[in-house]
């Protein structure tokens, strides 16, 4: 079997061919080179070329980069496109073909346990023009159908010999007030947030409000918060940010507030210093899971190879070499829609490119209200999808992906766990054989059920504190129980799951209390099939001795942004 460590994503373009020809000199140049496999490419190095199959001349293309790329001494992988649910149409097909070109490097490396994909974006194509390496154009990269494209072009044509050096000169500025952005946002990260496990993020406001923020740096700073928690794609904007900004500038905090698939409020006990930040069930998207094999998961956790850490390390050795010093970043207390306007008053770029940029920014404005008032697109009118509590479900040694935050997965065992016994013994449960034997045939959970996941709710911890109370009725011959559906069920006093079970339940609900009401209802938990309530993980109940289930945060999109897979 191959073992791929590294991959590239490759186009074809100017920009994917010149990032194979950096990644082939560095992995085979230098003290930490590799060799070549039996085939003659370059070892732990693997080209992931995706055919959308959106024009008949793609796999053609497809398989010309191919060619090329091995050339270079660079394994390939072709991956092909389905698109069930048809086609994308014209004013969506870059966005589609985005997304599903991600889902495949996605998914090719999590099938080949590669960690690190490199991606390549360029200013221009100098590097490719002047070296020797050939690259495919896209067509529709031409295409005047797309915003894009319209502007590329019509800056290819402007007469100014200087335009693009200036145009080049706002870019670096703007890239020093990023990066000055970013450099604050890390430092408020490590020192003003606290993540917990459960998957809810606490605002420490009285080290926050103090510092006299920036307002560009606390807007990065606050979407990067909400982002991480909810794991949306794309970071909070517009007014909604607007309404974060004044609510978090607030101190004490003493209101809750909805924005961004987050429910934000004071965090308990603290009275008003600190914010508790969790996904809001409500407003979140609809149930989602995906299923993977338990295996790869397991192997990547623990696979990280010291490639990665030098990767890593080098990249955050330079990060602090690049401290900046806000005298000197010049668009930190401007408006996005002002920044042409700095930029000329600083001299940075000329009246000749000011009044070019203004020319090509009303084409395109007005090019989009004229689309307004004639497109109407039927998903802006529907109405959106409020996330329910009906599950998603789990095969028993299955994995899953929970709402991109939980990875989840359970089985069950013939016997019970013997640290599961070693934790009990103070609580007066038979644990012998025979007993064990006959409380697995009276269990609620067997090998062949297929559980399901949705959120916690309410009546699942007013389950917990009734199952509870169940050893000290020793008088009832039968035990009530509202059950986690809202059900109220009767269960002999004799079943002999239910000593375990009200146990189990004891225990929850004292790391139950820990977890703030709020951030309680974005966990995951375990139902069978009638909708009773089998698990809550996360605070380790369980109705079977013998169900094992492992749950673990591990968020698709890291803190700050960007994208991590673990599986």
């Amino acid at each position: 079997m191959l073992l791929f460590l590294s991959a590239l994503g490759v186009s074809g373009g100017p920009d994917s061919m010149a990032l194979c020809v950096l990644t082939a000199g560095w992995k085979t140049t230098g003290l930490n080179s590799v060799g070549t496999d039996s085939s003659g490419f370059i070892d732990g190095l693997l080209a992931i070329i995706v055919d959308h199959g959106l024009r008949a001349e793609s796999k053609e293309e497809a398989n010309v980069v191919r060619n090329r790329v091995s050339e270079m001494g660079i394994r390939c992988e072709i991956t092909n496109c389905d698109w069930p649910s048809g086609k994308p149409k014209q004013g969506q097909l870059q966005e589609a073909a985005r997304e599903k070109r991600y889902q495949v490097f996605h998914d090719v490396c999590a099938k080949h346990q590669i960690r690190v994909l490199f991606i390549a974006h360029h200013a221009d194509d100098q590097i490719c023009q002047g070296g020797t390496e050939e690259w495919v154009e896209d067509p529709t990269n031409q295409s005047p159908l797309f915003t894009r494209n319209r502007i590329r072009m019509a800056l290819n044509h402007l007469p100014s010999s200087g335009f693009k050096y200036e145009l080049q000169r706002a870019i670096s500025e703007c890239r020093k007030t990023r990066a000055y952005v970013d450099q604050v946002c890390h430092s408020l990260i490590h020192h003003a947030v606290v993540i917990n496990h459960h998957g809810y993020a606490v605002i420490d406001l009285q080290i926050l409000c103090p510092l006299k923020i920036e307002d560009i740096c606390m807007m990065k700073f606050l979407s990067s918060v909400l982002q991480f928690v909810s794991q949306r794609q794309r970071q909070i904007r517009g007014s909604a940010l607007k309404l974060l900004m004044d609510y978090i500038r607030a101190f004490p905090c003493k209101n809750s507030v909805t924005a961004a698939g987050c429910y934000l409020c004071p965090d308990p006990g603290s009275r008003g210093s600190r914010v508790l930040v969790c996904c809001s069930v409500d407003f979140a998207s609809p149930l989602k899971m995906e299923s993977f094999e338990t295996h790869s998961f397991r192997q990547q956790e623990y696979c990280v190879t010291n490639e990665l850490e030098k990767i890593i390390e080098d990249a955050k050795s330079y990060a602090n070499r690049m401290v900046l010093d806000a005298s000197n970043v010049h668009f930190l207390d401007v408006n996005p829609e002002s920044v042409l306007d700095e930029a000329k008053r600083l001299n940075i770029i000329s009246e000749s490119t000011y009044s070019s940029i203004l020319v090509l920014q009303k084409q395109e404005t007005d090019r989009f209200r004229s689309k307004v008032g004639v497109i109407s697109d039927p998903a802006s009118k529907q109405k959106p999808e409020i996330s329910t509590t009906f599950g998603k479900s789990l095969q028993p040694g299955q994995c899953c992906y929970f709402m991109d935050r939980f990875i989840l997965t359970w089985k069950l065992n013939d016997k019970m766990d013997r640290d599961i016994v070693s934790d009990l013994v103070d609580y007066d449960i038979d644990f012998s054989e025979e007993a064990q034997k006959f409380s697995c045939s009276s269990c609620v959970v067997h090998h062949d059920n297929v559980l399901e996941v949705r959120y916690m709710i309410e009546s699942d911890w007013l389950y917990l504190a009734e199952l509870s109370k169940y050893p000290l009725s020793r008088n009832l011959t039968e035990y009530e129980v509202i059950s986690a559906n809202g059900n109220t069920q009767m269960i002999e006093k004799t079943a002999p799951y239910l000593n375990y079970a009200s146990v189990s339940a004891k225990k929850a609900l004292v790391l139950l209390k820990s977890i703030p009401v709020a951030a309680r209802r974005s966990l995951p938990v375990l139902i069978n099939q009638q909708r009773n309530l089998i698990c809550i993980p996360c605070v380790k109940f369980r109705n079977c001795p013998c169900l094992m289930v492992h749950v673990e945060f591990k968020p698709k999109i890291p803190f700050g942004g960007g994208h991590s897979s673990f599986i």
